[in-house]
């Protein structure tokens, strides 16, 4: 499989995931307890990163129309990948704390900390490859942080799966 099929899969994955935030919102909106804090919270972070790896899977797609050496694609679409990731996980904790200190901690212990170990260990291979530290492996470290940015998202489904199973064993 060619690398620019492989960011079209993880496109075509991402937008699947956005379509879940839609579909979950749909289904808190219609939930008599309405919305808990935490759960716009969780619905954030799962659309940011299928949106953000949405976007950074067709960056370097867009950026080789530029004929540029694929070494400078993918350098060039690591940066971008290292300010969306930095940036969004410094909001999403900055949120969190807030959160948190309103008296609102994560409903389900652990998660929010692995997403953002995963995303932070993903900005950092991205920011290697921005700095050309990674030579070949540039491309590998950028897809790897796209499979992040999935995996993150689906963390979050998994979230809001387990608050639904809680929801439901509570009325039984």
């Amino acid at each position: 499989m060619s690398t620019a099929d492989l960011l079209i899969a993880i496109a075509q994955v991402a937008v699947a995931l956005a379509g879940f935030s839609g579909l979950i919102a749909a289904i808190r909106t219609a939930a008599p307890d309405g919305w808990y804090p935490r759960d716009i919270w969780s619905l954030s972070w799962m659309l940011g990163a299928s949106i953000g790896a949405l976007i950074l899977a067709l960056l370097p797609l867009w950026l080789t129309l530029f004929h540029w050496p694929d070494d400078v694609v993918y350098r060039a679409s690591s940066a971008v990948a290292l300010l969306f990731i930095g940036a969004f996980v410094g909001v999403m904790l900055w949120a969190g704390r807030r959160l948190t200190l309103r008296g609102h901690p994560p409903r389900v212990p652990y998660f929010p900390a692995v997403i953002t170990l995963l995303l932070g260990l993903s900005a950092v291979a991205a920011g290697a490859g921005a700095a050309g530290w990674l030579h070949e492996l540039v491309v590998a470290a950028y897809v790897g942080s796209l499979f992040a940015l999935l995996i993150a998202s689906v963390l979050v489904l998994a979230v809001f799966l387990i608050l639904l199973a809680r929801l439901a064993q509570q009325k039984s």
